[in-house]
This record gives structure tokens, sequence and C-alpha cells, in this order.
């Protein structure tokens, strides 16, 4: 029986023993992780919502990697070049046809038309109003021009008067076949270089216009006018009444010919206002019109 009773407390303190072993259990490293665990989680929480009001206040979203190119990208300005379908085509003015000979024939009859190197008159074109000049002031026989351009000149030539000085014309129309003649005797007097600086071919003339004189006084004439004071009362005063000096000194690369104070060609008043205003040369001024 006493071994009985000492089994009996011997299985006690084994049970006892036991418990207090599960009693003992170490729950630090469960207590660690969770810890560990939970301020993870914050981190993760304040990262997601850093990122979140960075993008609401218009920072730019993290840039993705570029996938492959598949076409070039048009640019703006290009796609605003290009006109729509409904716009019709910009207009353009046509360029005058150069004639066979390479130049632009212009319009018979139009007073400001351009005579240069480049723009003739047809070989027809003449004048219809041409009247003759009062013999006191033509030399070297009949002279003549249109109505308005006559009428003008005697203003001029009267001016000139009261100022003491007597003006002439030695040279005012010229029909297409005269020019021919006058280039030619130049050619074979000075050869071909000369002529073309002092003389126009056929149709380029603007004598043949009716509105042009060559003038003089006391006898000088062409480059004996040059130099002379109604030289200088001309260049000072021609364009008060309508005219313009074709070719003034130092413009024979615009002009295409050498200096003549003497040969004037009548526009209008106002016109020849303008282009006295602009400072460009007469060929200059009516080329822009």
């Amino acid at each position: 029986m006493a071994d009985t009773g000492a089994r009996k407390r011997t299985r006690v303190r084994r049970a006892r023993a036991v418990g207090e072993r599960r009693e003992a259990f170490n729950w630090q490293p469960v207590f660690i992780a969770s810890v560990v665990a939970v301020m993870l989680s914050i981190v993760i929480l304040v990262t997601v919502a850093a990122d979140g009001a960075s993008r609401g206040n218009g920072s730019p979203p993290p840039a993705e990697p570029a996938g492959p190119a598949t076409e070039p990208a048009t640019t703006p300005a290009a796609a605003w070049s290009s006109p729509t379908p409904t716009e019709p085509p910009a207009r353009q003015t046509p360029s005058p046809t150069p004639n066979a000979d390479g130049a632009i024939v212009v319009a018979c009859g139009d007073i400001l038309a351009p005579l240069d190197k480049q723009h003739r008159l047809p070989a027809d074109c003449e004048p219809p109003d041409l009247e003759r000049l009062p013999a006191e002031i033509s030399f070297g026989g009949a002279q003549y021009l249109r109505r308005e351009a006559l009428d003008a000149l005697l203003e001029l030539f009267d001016a000139a008067r009261r100022d003491g000085y007597s003006l002439a014309v030695n040279s005012s129309y010229r029909s297409y076949a005269t020019q021919a003649q006058t280039y030619n005797s130049w050619v074979q007097l000075y050869g071909q270089e000369y002529a073309d600086r002092t003389s126009a071919r056929p149709g380029h003339s603007e004598h043949q216009l009716g509105t042009t004189a060559d003038v003089g006084a006391r006898g000088l004439f062409l480059e004996n006018f040059a130099g002379t004071p109604e030289a200088a009362w001309l260049q000072e005063n021609a364009w008060k009444f309508g005219f313009i000096i074709s070719y003034p000194a130092g413009k024979e690369h615009i002009t295409g010919y050498a200096y003549e104070p003497w040969h004037i060609r009548y526009v209008g008043r106002d016109v020849a206002a303008e282009v006295h205003r602009s400072g460009l040369t007469l060929r200059e001024y009516l080329l822009q019109r």
C-alpha cells in the first residue's frame, strides 16, 4: 500500500513538472515577429500614401520603359503646315512669259511700262496721239511727243526759261525701225559693248513710248550737256513736272545704261514725285509696282 501511495505521489510530481514546463514557454520570438510585421505594414502604407499625394499635386508619374517604335511621330508644326483638303490652294500671280528673243513684251500705250534690257515693246507699237513740238524748242529736225507729255514738257521749259535757261530737244519719239538704225550706227562707230551701254536695242528704247526726250542747251547735246548749269537745273526740277532722269549717275549696274543727264521720261507728276521721294531709279520703281 505504501508503495502504491508513493507511486501516486510520484505521478503527481511528474504531472506538476510537465505543467510547469508548459507555463514557462518563451513568447518573445513570436512577439518580435509580430511587431516587425506591423512596422513593415505601416511603412508600406506610408509609402503608398506619399506616392498618391505626389501624383495628386501634379508631379509626373514614374517614367515607363519605352516600347518598340512603330512609326515616326508627327510634330505639331508639320501637322499644321499641311493644308486641309477643304482649303483652296494659294493663288500665285503668273509671271510674264518671255518672247522668242528672251525678252518680255510689255503692253503698247502704257506710259508706266518698264523698258530695259529684259522688257520691250512690240515692233508695231506706235502711240496714237503724237504731236509735233514747236520749232523753237526742236533741234535737228521735227520732234514728236504724246500730247500729255508735250504739255508737261512745255511747262518744264517755261520754268527753265524763267530761271534763265533755254532748253531744246534733239531727240524724242523714235519708231522701232528708227531705233534699229540708231543702235546699229552706234555699233558700227564704237563697237557692240559700247553701244549696249549707251543705246537701247530696237523695242527696248523708252523713246518708242512717245513720252521721252533728250534735252540740251546752247547747242550742247548728249555728253556735251553733262556738267552744264542747265543739266544741274534739269536734275533738280524735272520731277516737279512729271519727268524722271531714267539713267542717273552711279546706277549703271541697275539701269543697264551709262549716265545720261539729258534723257528724261514722262511718268506723270504723282508718280514722278513718288520716284523722287523713294530714291529708287525709275526702273526699280516700275518693276516693283
